[in-house]
């Protein structure tokens, strides 16, 4: 269920969740999905529905020995194979929230129906490209890092606000994430949202919808 509720403006609400999920021996996790409870808030019935104006993630593990006063996750998602860097080792993960079950996160994107908004980590750590070094070329030992994140929030995606009449679902995947292989996270989650009437037209295309997933 969701957490706390309290008014942000006139007419908005904060809803808050935490979700868990747990990575296999090779820090992956194939697409799964948390349910963000709202039937508190919308009815098809009752015509009672949420225009959802903004998500927000926020990644947590409680138990990393590596961060045990701050419970913070590892960003870097592959620290490598070896301690000299000489091969690459990468990462990523998506986190997102939508109204449609997609079989995978590959096929999310910022154009998919039904997707409220997507945030994704991509690492990068390995040996350092030659031409920072060219008179020796590649050292033995030297490192490159890097760690892209990218966000497409609700504001940016629907900038009017996103209805909703149903619960929502909050996909996660992760690839080869390794510096947190076996570890269950924690996924807190907190919408912006404000109460809406459906209208009929509104309804008749979100059960098209429902139908098509």
């Amino acid at each position: 269920m969701p957490g706390m509720v309290m008014a942000k403006g006139t007419m908005d609400l904060i809803l808050r969740d935490r979700l868990q999920f747990t990575l296999d021996g090779g820090g992956n996790q194939t697409t799964v999905y948390g349910r963000f409870d709202l039937s508190e808030y919308v009815s098809t019935l009752e015509r009672k529905g949420l225009a959802v104006k903004e998500v927000q993630f926020m990644l947590r593990n409680p138990n990393n020995a590596a961060f045990p006063n701050t419970g913070q996750w590892d960003l870097l998602g592959d620290k490598g194979p070896n301690a000299s860097q000489d091969t690459l080792a990468t990462a990523a993960m998506k986190i997102y929230a939508t109204t449609r079950a997609y079989e995978a996160a590959k096929d999310v994107g910022i154009a998919s129906p039904d997707v409220l908004c997507v945030e994704q980590w991509q690492t990068y750590l390995g040996p350092s490209v030659a031409d920072a070094f060219p008179a020796a070329g590649t050292v033995s030992g030297s490192q490159f890092m890097s760690i892209q994140h990218t966000k497409y929030g609700t504001p940016d995606l629907h900038p009017d606000g996103f209805p909703v009449v149903t619960d929502l679902l909050i996909g996660v995947a992760t690839d080869g994430w390794a510096s947190e292989l076996s570890q269950t996270l924690e996924l807190d989650v907190m919408l912006i949202a404000s109460p809406i009437t459906i209208n009929q037209k509104q309804l008749t295309e979100m059960l098209v919808q429902g139908q098509d997933q």
